[in-house]
């Protein structure tokens, strides 16, 4: 038994000295006194030991992954916001009666809600809040202008269900130029779309990441939770 606690503890000391001997830190050992068969033995515990990792890089790292996530659960509900307002407003544009729009806004209400309330009441808040910056990135519009204008069909989806679900602001603006938050947001969208992971639908306004890029580096630095897949 003497034997192989010396064997071990000579093996232990061979690792760290192999640390050392690599430019590693070696962490300081905190020795423990145990009794064995009426010997008394110094038993040696050695925290964790993390090596190499930056924690702002690491940081950086797990919360892009968050991130990712959450713009898969939600992009496909901005996407077919924006689409699905196109083709509302081009139908209603054709309607010359009052009556026939205000029967068209009402079925499509029902439609609407009949696809995505259940689905939206399973996203967190913060899902929700990113949802809603994407419907302005996609639409031009914040979800309360949606609410607002009678001819969009959102009003009665969005105030009793989105509104109610994430007690969020809907008039959250989507400004990668001038927002970090949506300029990540738009780095890891654009992974996304790179990957085949999204399928990609044109925003309202064209947004060129080459030059957020750009501007954002020369405001915060590229050491600053910079994103690492942008730095040159």
């Amino acid at each position: 038994m003497k034997k192989l606690l010396l064997f071990s503890f000579l093996l232990l000391a061979q690792l760290l000295i192999a640390q050392e001997e690599k430019g590693l830190v070696a962490v300081p050992e905190i020795p423990h006194e145990i009794i064995i068969n009426g010997d008394t033995i110094q038993e040696y515990t050695i925290p964790e030991i993390f090596i190499g990792v930056d924690v702002k890089d690491e940081k950086y790292r797990r919360d892009m992954i968050i991130l990712r996530n959450r713009l898969r659960r939600v992009y496909p509900y901005a996407k077919a916001t924006a689409e699905n307002l196109v083709i509302l407003n081009a139908n209603l544009d054709k309607m010359s009666s009052s009556g026939d729009k205000r029967r068209y806004i009402k079925r499509s209400q029902k439609y609407l809600e009949e696809q995505f309330t259940e689905k939206l009441k399973k996203l967190s808040r913060n899902d929700g809040k990113i949802l809603i910056k994407l419907i302005d990135r996609q639409t031009g519009q914040t979800v309360f202008k949606l609410i607002k204008e009678f001819k969009s069909g959102w009003k009665a989806f969005w105030s009793n269900t989105a509104a109610r679900t994430f007690s969020l602001n809907l008039k959250s603006e989507y400004h990668p130029e001038s927002e970090l938050d949506d300029f990540y947001i738009e780095v890891q969208l654009q992974y996304l779309f790179y990957s085949n992971q999204l399928e990609e639908r044109a925003p309202h306004k064209p947004i060129n990441l080459n030059q957020l890029r750009k501007q954002w580096s020369s405001k915060i630095g590229e050491d600053e939770f910079f994103p690492s897949e942008l730095r040159e």
